[in-house]
């Protein structure tokens, strides 16, 4: 079994300036679950999850009046980062261009995550990806849900 659980968190008041405080409630929700499992590869797949995130989120400050919500679901292994704005234009895989400074934030979202994609949200759309997660299951007899809540360590 593995843990589950589910992290709701406005982001509308910083629109655009929201990247930081975001980013504050991934690392906050990360930090508050288990730190088991190797250490190489639960530090790299904690690192996928905060680039991945951060990439989707300054997408959304970047391309929109800023981020409304973000969401954060454990679930069977894996993580669920999504996040909400109120821009209805799906965000579009242009064409890879090294040679640009910028425009790689979805391809590096692309690369990481074990799925993508974007669904319709009331006044906008929600932008998601899925990872695996930077811990193992927990054994037998520790399965169970991880700490839940509309804010966490590290978030307003």
């Amino acid at each position: 079994m593995y843990l589950s659980g589910h992290w709701r968190f406005p982001l509308g008041h910083d629109g655009g300036r929201a990247l930081e405080p975001g980013m504050s409630c991934v690392r906050g929700v990360l930090d508050a679950l288990p730190g088991e499992g190797d250490g190489a590869a639960a530090a790299r797949l904690r690192e996928d999850v905060l680039l991945v995130a951060c990439e989707l989120l300054a997408n959304a400050c970047r391309h929109t009046a800023g981020p409304t919500r973000l969401d954060i679901h454990l679930s069977g292994g894996r993580i669920t980062v999504a996040v909400t704005d109120r821009a209805v234009a799906a965000p579009v895989l242009r064409p890879w261009r090294p040679r640009e400074p910028h425009g790689h934030g979805l391809h590096v979202v692309d690369r990481l995550a074990v799925d993508w994609g974007v669904r319709p949200a009331p006044g906008g759309k929600t932008v998601w990806a899925t990872l695996p997660a930077p811990w193992p299951s927990p054994g037998p007899g520790r399965a169970g849900r991880a700490p839940e809540g509309d804010s966490g360590p590290g978030c307003g």
